[in-house]
């Protein structure tokens, strides 16, 4: 089997990779305009990479998982954590100044939550998908995950706008729903 195509092997690569740019974002060193630096470039990196792994998983391979016994609720939650990471994403890059403590306790924030979603996703979905699906049909997956994650840094899709877009309570009054911008409960 291609292990380079395969889309488990792909987005736990992607997983590592989060943990790197964390990483990069939690050290602090003796030059605070290197740190400064390296921080924007790997904030922007993880937001690219953030939205654009957690887009493609939700449109080129959680459809397929929902398929596989018992996964639907697995999916479900794993969406719904995609969300939670959306806004603590928002909420670091809301924070101006990459050497603040805001920005420290946002990165905290945000790893935690990443931790949590990768443990029970890698323990669960990508699991099952290892064991239900045939190295085929890990083989597609992978290569319509890879096709739509790299569109979508192409795009730039961990832009600060487009990150507030993925977040409902983020987006301001005039593109909320008509009852929601009313002050309706």
């Amino acid at each position: 089997m291609d292990v380079a195509g395969d889309v488990v092997e792909a987005i736990v690569s992607d997983h590592v990779r989060f943990e790197h740019l964390l990483r990069v974002l939690r050290t602090r060193d003796t030059d605070a305009e290197l740190v400064r630096a390296r921080r924007v470039s790997a904030r922007t990196e993880l937001a690219d990479l953030l939205v654009a792994h957690a887009t493609a998983e939700e449109s080129a391979v959680y459809p397929k998982l929902r398929e596989l016994s018992g996964g639907g609720a697995h999916v479900e939650h794993g969406a719904d954590e995609h969300a939670d990471g959306h806004r603590k994403l928002l909420a670091l890059l809301d924070v101006a100044d990459v050497l603040a403590p805001e920005f420290d306790r946002a990165v905290g924030k945000l790893a935690n939550s990443l931790a949590h979603h990768v443990d029970e996703e890698e323990r669960t979905l990508l699991n099952d998908a290892r064991l239900q699906l045939d190295a085929a049909t890990r083989s597609a997956l992978g290569a319509a995950w890879r096709a739509e994650r790299d569109r979508l840094i192409g795009a730039g899709c961990g832009h600060r706008d487009a990150v507030a877009a993925l977040v409902p309570d983020a987006r301001p009054p005039h593109q909320r729903g008509s009852q929601e911008s009313l002050g309706a409960a």
